[in-house]
């Protein structure tokens, strides 16, 4: 791989950003980040970038500035590591850095690849799914919690198959990554558990172990999950098995189901969740910091395509309205806002 002449960003160093990031670097890249916060940009290119947890506990300089304008020269692959809704800003920023061929990756949480295509050009973006966890514990300080993969995929015909083998080189520096033909299955096989997760848990303000728990919450999951797949089949998009326990649709209702085949899709969705019942959800985490929330490209994502499909999600547009009253003060975080659902 042409590591002297290839130019590398990443924008964003938070949870995933930051090891993605480090260990691009420490494999001799010419490889620049972009964080908003001056003083995180002089600490990760002075003493550099903390990795701990999974990881090594170790420090890796990096290149860093503060802000997008401030980058040098033409990128070959750009990775947007920030929050969904900063994204199309971003990719906005770096049409000057960008030549004919480079391509933008999107390390989202929720599906941002369409509006990133309607600005960058489809053929520029390769889309991502983060299939692992990492939590940052103070700027510049990232502490990866599990291992995983990531699987990548150019949107719909606009393949360029030497810059995906190029990502995946790249990306494999830290986990297995995988390049999938039908990276909207896969997209959509990680938005389905997000919408669930972060939609109830930031809503009600529950961990998930409390939503997963309940009868009446994990039957809302699994109807977050019916009307992603009624839009994925409106589509033609075949829901993708990320984790080999389970595919998706096993924890997703179904007009056919008795009360035996929900009582077992509970009992399931109990399981996959067991070792991660204390967490809070992203979402809910950023509207308890007074932050705006991705709900717009998670639940949000799901009920504009049921507008645009003509497909009824009432869960899904439930969920974001009421989360946007959350993010003006007009609604509190309590369990009591899922029984409107």
């Amino acid at each position: 791989m042409r590591k002297q002449s290839m130019k590398v960003a990443v924008i964003g160093v938070g949870a995933i950003g930051g090891p993605v990031a480090a260990h691009i670097a420490e494999n001799q890249f010419d490889i620049t980040v972009v964080t908003k916060y001056p003083d995180l940009a002089k600490l990760i290119q002075t003493k550099g970038i903390k990795l701990q947890g999974l990881e090594k506990e170790r420090y890796v300089p990096i290149k860093a500035v503060p802000s997008i304008n401030q980058l040098e020269g033409k990128f070959d692959i750009v990775f947007l590591a920030m929050k969904a809704m900063d994204a199309c800003g971003a990719a906005e920023a770096l049409l000057p850095y960008l030549m004919e061929d480079s391509v933008v990756v999107t390390l989202q949480n929720g599906v941002v690849e369409e509006e990133i295509a309607r600005i960058t050009k489809p053929h520029r973006v390769i889309g991502a799914v983060v299939a692992w966890a990492s939590k940052m514990i103070k700027p510049g300080a990232i502490e990866r919690t599990s291992d995983g993969a990531f699987y990548i995929g150019s949107l719909g015909n606009h393949e360029n198959k030497n810059r995906l083998r190029e990502v995946k080189h790249l990306l494999e520096y830290l986990l297995p990554t995988t390049v999938t033909e039908n990276i909207f299955g896969a997209l959509y096989a990680k938005l389905g558990i997000n919408a669930g997760i972060n939609g109830l848990g930031a809503l009600s303000g529950l961990a998930i172990g409390e939503i997963v728990d309940n009868e009446r919450y994990a039957q809302l999951f699994m109807g977050i999950m019916k009307e992603l797949f009624t839009i994925a089949e409106k589509e033609n998009i075949e829901v993708f098995q990320l984790n080999e326990a389970y595919h998706p649709r096993d924890i997703t209702l179904s007009d056919t189901d008795s009360p035996s085949d929900i009582v077992k899709k509970h009992m399931l969705l109990k399981r996959i969740f067991e070792p991660y019942r204390a967490v809070k959800s992203s979402t809910l985490r950023s509207l308890e910091r007074g932050q705006r929330s991705e709900i717009d490209f998670i639940n949000g994502f799901i009920a504009r395509k049921g507008t645009e499909l003509g497909v009824l999600t009432p869960i899904n547009v439930h969920i974001t309205q009421l989360i946007k009253e959350i993010e003006t003060g007009e609604r509190e975080i309590i369990p009591s806002n899922l029984d409107e659902l």
